[in-house]
């Protein structure tokens, strides 16, 4: 156990040394990262680190894997070639959207499975995805596994997606990038890029009967119920003490689909799709393009049954008929809550750093 008599840095230290137990790994490298992920900081949701090495990286991974004073489940992604970490810190707006599509594509994918004498084919949703030069948690990863009598064939990736909130969407393109460069065989790649009015800030200096009153560590429901918050829409801002905590300006939905060559998604062509979902929902382009991507998705699996085991009967998973129902009104409804929740996460956020 950690004395909280030692200073920020020296526990930091003495945890990274216990935990890891890489003591040749330089701390100062990876102090940053790790004070980061431990410190409470009202605005800082994400970051980027450079000159990071895979040692560090891996050392960061194992103490955010073993050790319980790194709080929520931050995300990590590391670009081996360009020795740059980005940690992403757990946000309820950010799991949303793929929560949402995750109930659509498992029963989808189920209804795929073969287990038949020859062959054994399943498919997961995850959320992790090996990278030949960066190692990523994406926040969708479709893959699928076939299983001979005697041999597991190499896994596919057939979908993965990516979610933009509160940090760089040039981050999460790049991201997107890797994670088709290194899986070519990608069928659809999904981005969500949700955006607030204006990048969040901390409360400054309230007055002294607000200050005293939010000072209170107040549950969810009292710091919500303070101006009615929960009556409120998803396009009203979510303010308590006069201060903005939350307001949402858009949710916007791109998706591309593989043509004869792997996924570009510099390139603006007939394999993509833009839709927006808030404020205004223009969701049709989307439906049409996820629902081609499912149907890339069927087949490609046949194909690949078809190359394992030549011979097998394939028709009953080319011949699977299915629906693309997306309830978007649904995912508003859960956008709101989750808008609640991170407005409370960061108070709590204020709360815990306030001196």
């Amino acid at each position: 156990m950690l004395s909280d008599s030692l200073p920020d840095d020296l526990i930091l230290e003495e945890t990274f040394r216990q935990v890891a137990e890489l003591d040749p790994i330089d701390f100062d490298q990876c102090g940053d990262v790790l004070k980061f992920l431990t410190e409470p900081n009202p605005e800082q949701e994400s970051a980027e680190f450079s000159d990071v090495y895979y040692g560090v990286y891996s050392t960061v991974e194992h103490i955010i894997e073993e050790n319980d004073t790194v709080p929520g489940r931050p995300r990590l992604i590391y670009f081996e070639d360009e020795h740059i970490l980005l940690v992403e810190k757990f946000n309820s707006i950010h799991e949303v959207p793929f929560l949402h599509l995750d109930s659509i594509f498992c029963p989808f994918l189920y209804g795929l499975h073969r287990r038949d004498s020859d062959y054994s084919m399943y498919t997961t949703v995850s959320r992790v995805l090996t990278l030949l030069y960066a190692s990523a948690v994406p926040d969708l990863s479709i893959k699928m596994n076939v299983v001979t009598k005697n041999m597991v064939h190499e896994p596919k990736v057939l979908a993965v997606g990516e979610c933009a909130f509160a940090q760089d969407t040039d981050s999460v393109l790049r991201k997107l990038k890797y994670e088709i460069a290194c899986h070519p065989e990608v069928s659809m790649a999904i981005m969500v890029v949700i955006e607030e009015h204006q990048p969040y800030r901390s409360p400054g200096r309230m007055s002294e009967a607000w200050q005293m009153l939010l000072q209170d560590t107040l549950s969810r429901s009292s710091f919500l119920s303070l101006q009615g918050v929960a009556a409120q829409s998803l396009d009203q801002p979510v303010v308590v003490a006069g201060h903005t905590w939350c307001h949402l300006a858009s949710v916007r939905f791109h998706v591309w689909v593989r043509g004869d060559e792997p996924i570009n998604i510099d390139v603006d062509n007939e394999l993509l799709a833009r839709g927006t979902l808030f404020p205004n929902q223009d969701m049709d382009a989307i439906d049409t393009m996820i629902a081609k991507g499912m149907v890339m998705m069927r087949d490609y699996i046949a194909t690949v049954c078809q190359k394992v085991v030549p011979g097998s009967n394939i028709s009953a998973i080319r011949n699977s008929g299915f629906t693309f129902c997306p309830d978007w009104d649904y995912l508003l409804m859960d956008l709101k809550r989750a808008v609640h929740e991170t407005a409370y996460d960061r108070y709590r956020s204020w709360y815990e750093s306030s001196p």
